[in-house]
């Protein structure tokens, strides 16, 4: 079971105006009035103000394991070593490097993680100086996974069914895990509020999901998306590259959901992250699980975990290397003054 949650971070921010055509300056050299705004956003926001006002937000839920930051393709902190409580170590690396970043930046990329009541969760901050006016400067994206379902170290296929098929029929994990992440998604967004008092903060959603995978879905469904914006992004499979036994796992849940008498409230989705129904909903009309090959199974080349710059602002760019999108080294409201005072107006 997938859990997933997301909150978006806006900013008031100067909108971004474009160069004039000869004709344009003809018409303004009469005294006529040009209008040369654009769809786009620039926002002062300084790295180290970023960083700071949501660390502060995650240490008020006790968050304090970093693992990474990265801020224009620049490798600022990447814990390779799984080092506990190094959220220091990451405001440390920051300030050797605020010569270079202490104004301004294209995009920003902190990640950490924490762990509560048997949840594993890694909480993802992407920032953006400039963006459409009709999205988010930040967006704080989360995702979890019960421990106690992830595969352990040497454990074998046949191991790891037989250890989890009995944990799959107990609807009172599922919905008390779902619970425990709507809560940790709700006390973070209160805690942003807090931390960015000028920022209008919302959480858009925070969902249990297990996905249905057909035949037809091919190995490029398991390409997590690099847009964050996509139904489908999941931060956790960005920094933890996906197990093969995750697919048996979504089976076992769903096989397991259909024939229980009250199923938690999980959502099936396909992969590319279109909702097929609520497991209630399913196990009512199971018809409901063929709809996994409308609206695209598979992502397209754009959403892939390939970097492929297909124009989406929040997607990588370049040669797709995500240089700390991960632990494998692999991979409106308008917006502009910042996260606080720092960030400028």
């Amino acid at each position: 079971m997938r859990l997933i949650g997301q909150i978006h971070v806006s900013l008031k921010g100067s909108i971004i105006q474009r160069n004039p055509t000869m004709w344009e300056k003809l018409k303004r050299s009469f005294g006529a009035t040009v209008d040369l705004d654009t769809d786009r956003v620039r926002i002062e926001l300084e790295a180290t103000a970023v960083v700071d006002q949501v660390r502060r937000a995650l240490v008020q839920l006790g968050v304090t394991n970093a693992l990474s930051l990265v801020i224009d393709d620049t490798v600022i902190f990447q814990d390779t070593d799984g080092k506990p409580d190094d959220l220091p170590d990451l405001v440390l690396a920051l300030s050797e490097h605020s010569a270079v970043f202490g104004r301004g930046f294209s995009e920003l990329r902190f990640a950490a993680e924490h762990e509560e009541a048997g949840l594993h969760l890694v909480i993802e901050t992407r920032a953006r100086t400039e963006h459409a006016d009709d999205e988010p400067a930040g967006i704080v994206s989360i995702g979890g996974r019960l421990r106690d379902l992830e595969p352990r170290a040497g454990e074998s296929a046949e191991d790891y069914r037989r250890r989890v098929e009995p944990l799959a029929k107990d609807p009172a994990l599922f919905e008390a895990a779902r619970l425990q992440f709507e809560s940790f998604v709700g006390r973070l967004e209160d805690a942003l509020k807090a931390s960015i008092p000028e920022a209008r903060v919302v959480q858009q959603h925070a969902d249990a999901r297990v996905v249905h995978t057909t035949a037809g879905d091919g190995a490029g469904a398991e390409q997590p998306p690099v847009n964050p914006t996509h139904p489908a992004y999941d931060p956790f499979v960005v920094y933890y590259p996906p197990s093969p036994l995750g697919m048996m796992l979504d089976v076992m849940l769903i096989t397991s959901f259909m024939h229980m008498l009250t199923p938690p409230h999980v959502l099936f989705v396909n992969p590319a992250g279109t909702m097929l129904g609520t497991a209630p909903e399913v196990a009512e009309n199971p018809e409901l699980l063929n709809d996994a090959d409308r609206g695209g199974g598979e992502l397209s080349s754009g959403d892939e975990g390939d970097g492929a710059d297909d124009g989406d602002p929040w997607g990588d760019e370049g040669d797709g290397a995500d240089d700390g999108g991960g632990l494998d080294d692999g991979d409106g409201f308008d917006d502009g003054g910042g996260f606080d005072g720092d960030f400028g107006d």
